[in-house]
């Protein structure tokens, strides 16, 4: 770019107004384009929604307090809060970003599943030293402990290096925002159907996954913990995306056989 040119790109503060318009027309284009995705991409969305305000309630002791350790409420509040700002950046374009919010939820999803299978992990999880739990519950060390259960692990580990590798870890061969069919790099501000898609189906997959386990271990009502359990199936029933929609099922299928 020579001198002249580079007169008319705006710096400072006009940048970053210039940049907000860009991600505000971004988010109303994502909004006017949720009723053209597919059935199951708009159910996901709706069923999402609905399990964000049940996880809001439990997480917030909405329906009363128990007054003992909130562990759990804390996590799946965490959980919450990175859904709720992730679907705000697949609005503006970000899907990148919202991919690294979802590796992070898929992480306390097999935390909470890990928990779930072997209630005594918790315990442990809360009370070793800073140094020690990080060390033994590291990803890595979560997903082997679910293996050694001889469990499913809601987030494998191709699905959770496919997460790193796109949305955190620096890597020569992946351009930022390409979440299209032609591979064409974006900065954000750009509406990209396939990324929407795709980021839904991640984040939901990710939520359904801490919401089963999670309402099974707090201490709420049996009746209010099913209604979230259904709504996990729900979401997990209807993903977009057949591969993981097949995980989810089957953790939840587990989820059920055991609270019944």
């Amino acid at each position: 770019m020579n001198e002249d040119s580079s007169r008319n790109t705006p710096e400072g503060a006009a940048f970053l107004d210039l940049s907000a318009r860009h991600q505000d027309t971004c988010a109303a284009k994502s909004r006017e384009q949720l009723q053209h995705l597919p059935q199951s991409a708009q159910r996901t969305y709706e069923n999402l929604g609905t399990l964000l305000s049940l996880l809001d309630r439990m997480a917030s002791c909405y329906w009363g307090c128990h007054g003992k350790e909130h562990v759990i409420e804390d996590l799946v509040g965490r959980a919450v809060g990175s859904s709720r700002a992730a679907l705000r950046l697949i609005d503006f374009g970000h899907y990148d970003q919202a991919l690294a919010l979802a590796r992070g939820i898929a992480e306390i999803g097999n935390l909470m599943w890990l928990f779930y299978i072997k209630p005594d992990e918790l315990r442990d999880w809360i009370d070793l030293p800073e140094k020690d739990r990080r060390s033994r519950y590291s990803p890595f060390g979560v997903r082997k402990a679910i293996e050694a259960a001889g469990s499913i692990v809601p987030h494998d580990q191709t699905d959770y290096a496919w997460l790193c590798m796109i949305a955190v870890h620096p890597a020569p061969n992946v351009r930022p925002q390409a979440h299209n069919h032609h591979g064409i790099p974006t900065l954000g501000g750009v509406y990209q159907e396939d990324g929407q898609i795709e980021c839904l189906t991640r984040l939901a997959w990710g939520l359904a996954s801490v919401a089963g386990p999670a309402a099974k271990l707090a201490l709420i009502e049996r009746p209010r913990a099913e209604v979230i359990v259904e709504a996990s199936i729900r979401v997990a029933e209807e993903l977009p995306d057949s591969e993981n929609e097949n995980k989810v099922s089957q953790s939840s299928d587990d989820i059920l056989k055991k609270s019944k």
